[in-house]
């Protein structure tokens, strides 16, 4: 339905597209009224999906699966398809929020912790005059085995249906955000449904999570590494060297993808 080019990252499909491009594809989806499903590949999740055929299938089951982080990037370029360039949450906010701001849409923020949606969201009203945020709910709805009860699951459906938003933000987490949209994706009447992350803690912080020079040196990963040592240090070590081994492996093994 939504036709573009796609580099296979360790059986991941990464899509080919620019920030303009997405914005082409939400305005569609949003006023033709067609489901449009986005989630974001980092190395940590190509590297668990290389390794788990249910992930794997539940990435590639949404519409379009963005670069996130520069390590997918290099793997595209290593892989000779590029993708235009790092497409993460963090990139993307004046055009995830900017657009309807200006088009009058409705956003749904839904994910993280308790009132960090709700302090997202006064943030953006903030930053996005006209902004319409028209429903937030935290993320912490998952059991004791990890999933959200039926009954739970039910109830936020039909509570974002009621508030009838032309795009959804979930930040619960990989691959809990996942299978919640895979799940209920057709009985969420969103035309645009976008998983998230950390994003809204970002949000609820600044608008620019990211310091410029940062963003410039391609150093993401070191800046959450120094902000959040305890919790990302293995994601940006050990599992970082690996990624970069497997893929540098898989390079040797199959060559470079058709251009």
């Amino acid at each position: 339905m939504w036709d573009h080019e796609t580099v296979d990252v360790l059986g991941v499909r990464v899509s080919r597209v620019d920030a303009s491009t997405l914005r082409r594809f939400i305005t569609a989806a949003v006023t033709e009224r067609r489901k449009l499903t986005v989630t974001f590949a980092n190395p940590d999740y190509v590297r668990k999906a290389s390794k788990d055929a249910a992930l794997r299938d539940l990435m590639n089951g949404f519409d379009l699966n963005l670069a996130d982080g520069w390590g997918v990037v290099l793997a595209s370029k290593i892989f000779g398809r590029p993708v235009p360039g790092r497409m993460a949450n963090d990139d993307l906010t004046d055009d995830l929020f900017g657009l309807p701001a200006d088009e009058g849409w409705g956003v749904y923020l839904f994910g993280n912790a308790p009132g960090i949606a709700e302090a997202a969201a006064a943030n953006l009203r903030e930053w996005f005059p006209g902004l319409d945020v028209v429903g937030t709910e935290h993320g912490h709805c998952a059991d004791a085995t990890g999933e959200i009860p039926p009954a739970d699951a039910e109830r936020l459906v039909a509570q974002i249906n009621e508030a009838k938003p032309a795009i959804l933000h979930v930040g619960l987490g990989t691959p809990l955000q996942q299978r919640f949209v895979a799940d209920h994706r057709d009985r969420l009447d969103v035309p645009v449904i976008i998983t998230c992350g950390a994003y809204l803690e970002h949000l609820a912080e600044r608008r620019d999570y990211y310091p410029p020079w940062v963003l410039k040196l391609r150093v993401g990963f070191l800046y959450r590494l120094a902000r959040e040592p305890r919790r990302l240090w293995r994601r940006y070590t050990i599992e970082l060297c690996s990624y970069i081994l497997t893929v540098l492996t898989h390079r040797l093994r199959h060559g470079r993808q058709p251009a």
